[in-house]
């Protein structure tokens, strides 16, 4: 599928109009074809087409219950801080892949901000799953959510950024 390779190149050059209409017409073609929706899924998600995005993954659940599905529908519903859709849905993607280090940190941020002690749980099993990955996910998550946050002064942001540079 040469329009496949062509769309995931354009998903990945962030040039997310034109993925669109690569996938568009390519749905139009083949609309039973679970990973044709949930890419245009996450086209959608990087256009904050949220309702859209949603709509899509339900189309590509429909078509095939696969965790990656489940686990960028969570996601999406976390950009929204939609904490119950997200726990949600990254339980249904742990139901079918447990060892998932990316859904363990997920789930146990959704936790965090629920604050549900089943947070620390989560959040060992990912670093028990691959730590690495598990530390690039909170260096992530923290230049994205809180590094910039007014309401953290430099002395916090200060702390928490040697606390995280030393993870292991």
């Amino acid at each position: 599928m040469e329009d496949l390779e062509e769309a995931r190149a354009l998903l990945g050059a962030q040039k997310y109009q034109q993925a669109a209409k690569v996938l568009d017409r390519m749905l139009i073609m083949n609309p039973g074809n679970g990973e044709l929706w949930y890419l245009r899924g996450i086209v959608s998600l990087k256009m904050r087409s949220y309702d859209a995005a949603q709509d899509c993954f339900e189309r590509a659940l429909m078509l095939g219950r696969k965790s990656k599905y489940y686990q960028i529908k969570g996601m999406a519903h976390f950009e929204l801080f939609e904490m119950d859709g997200a726990v949600e849905a990254f339980k249904e993607a742990l139901a079918l892949e447990p060892e998932d280090p990316t859904t363990n940190f997920f789930l146990a941020m959704c936790y965090l901000f629920q604050d549900d002690p089943k947070a620390d749980a989560h959040m060992k099993k990912a670093r028990s799953q691959d730590g690495k990955k598990t530390k690039q996910l909170l260096l992530n998550f923290y230049t994205l959510f809180l590094k910039d946050d007014p309401r953290i002064n430099g002395i916090q942001r200060k702390r928490i950024e040697e606390r995280l540079k030393a993870l292991k």
